[in-house]
């Protein structure tokens, strides 16, 4: 996942669909806050874990180690930037 808008897109695409959920009501306030803890702590450590595998910064087996060592913010500018 090299290209960064389709990494934008992977990442702001769901977040709005849930957002969108929660506006319509079609799902009730524990559903959106069970949704946005999967959504922050699960989806995005495996999407931003992919981004760095694609770029050669980490290996594969080190995509969940981002989960509980801060990974994802030793890596900010190669995420979100480059």
């Amino acid at each position: 996942m090299k290209n960064i808008y389709l990494y934008y897109t992977t990442i702001l695409l769901p977040f709005a669909i849930i957002l969108f959920l929660m506006r319509m009501h079609y799902i009730d306030s524990w559903s959106f806050i069970i949704f946005m803890i999967f959504y922050s702590l699960i989806y995005r450590t495996y999407i931003d874990g992919l981004r760095l595998v694609s770029k050669g910064v980490i290996d594969k087996a080190d995509i969940w180690k981002m989960f509980y060592n801060g990974r994802r913010f030793q890596n900010f500018k190669e995420l979100y930037f480059k």
